[in-house]
């Protein structure tokens, strides 16, 4: 009888770092190893980050041409700086790595790199080096570095119950991009509307400055990047911090765009709220009761206050005068569909 191994595809992404990498690489659970944003190495009063991600070549904005070569290098760099912003720090420098067939066109590669030193430059960092080498497809990763003052840092693990959750940009219209443009369901819309869907892709920027704001107003208890989903996110951040969230659905806000999209797909809008898609907004927790005003007054006039942590496990739903658990479909490598 021939053993049936487990695969990489039965468990997922999520699963595999949760059960295996992180206990294995980090077994005493110190917050400055796996299982956050970035890495941190602490050298006198200030810390270190390190991140690292990929982009692969069949990423949907490019296979659909939304994302040329040059977009694609930039929107390398904007996901690996992402991880910067989400610690509170200040980005310093970038390397590159390139994985290339030997069919890639060089002026391709030009514009990979082009594209990424023009971001790395927008926010005022530097791409120190790298490396290059063969491959079956195109495959390009990078690792950022950024410093940030020590006690400054902010992470995933800090929620308290009483505290109140934050989204740093309107949810849903990246999902409804890909809704859009796969064209699942969608019908033709005003060429502005269009152009808005499309920069959810090509022009959504890592939030430095903001994520800057939170770490130094000792109000920012939990904090992570958009890059899987904001169920996603909300579900692993109320993992790392051990405690409860609970959105409350009469705070939060649709946007017009979502709600025609959700309409013509005969969808209701919160299925696009808090499904998968990046737009490297902040994701996290002020400490204690913030009203939306106050937070916008305080940290960017883009933050919505969406719910609050209680004590507890997982992400729920307050509709009405009932919950439930708040389902979503979050970027999850191996297992998605």
């Amino acid at each position: 009888m021939i053993e049936q191994r487990l695969t990489v595809s039965d468990v997922g992404e999520k699963t595999l770092i949760r059960d295996f990498i992180k206990p294995f690489f980090n077994a005493d659970d110190d917050p400055r190893g796996v299982g956050d944003d970035c890495a941190m190495i602490e050298i006198a009063d200030e810390v270190v980050l390190l991140s690292t991600d990929r982009v692969p070549a069949d990423l949907t904005a490019f296979q659909l041409g939304i994302l040329n070569y040059e977009g694609l290098g930039d929107y390398l760099a904007r996901l690996n700086l992402s991880d910067i912003a989400a610690c509170g720090g200040r980005p310093v420098g970038l390397l590159l790595n390139l994985g290339l067939p030997a069919t890639v066109a060089y002026d391709d590669v030009k514009s990979i790199c082009r594209g990424f030193r023009l971001q790395a430059e927008t926010l005022r960092c530097k791409v120190l080096g790298g490396d290059i080498t063969s491959s079956n497809e195109l495959s390009i990763s990078a690792t950022s570095i950024g410093l940030a003052k020590r006690g400054r840092v902010l992470t995933r693990r800090g929620a308290k119950a009483g505290d109140s959750i934050f989204l740093s940009r309107p949810a849903g219209l990246t999902p409804a991009a890909f809704q859009y443009f796969l064209g699942r369901h969608s019908s033709g819309l005003p060429e502005d509307d269009v152009t808005k869907l499309r920069e959810q892709f090509t022009a959504m920027t890592p939030m430095v400055e903001l994520g800057q704001r939170l770490a130094s107003s000792d109000s920012c208890t939990s904090c992570m990047d958009n890059t899987d989903g904001i169920g996603q996110s909300l579900s692993e951040l109320a993992a790392a911090s051990s405690v409860s969230f609970i959105v409350d659905e009469e705070l939060l806000v649709v946007p017009e765009l979502v709600a025609q999209i959700a309409s013509q797909a005969g969808k209701e809008p919160l299925q696009f709220l808090f499904d998968g898609g990046a737009d490297f907004s902040l994701v996290g927790t002020l400490r204690g009761q913030w009203s939306r005003e106050a937070a916008k007054a305080r940290f960017d006039d883009s933050i919505e206050i969406i719910g609050h942590a209680e004590v507890g496990t997982g992400v729920r739903l307050k509709r009405g005068a009932a919950t439930h658990d708040l389902t979503f479909r979050g970027w999850n490598y191996f297992v998605q569909k």
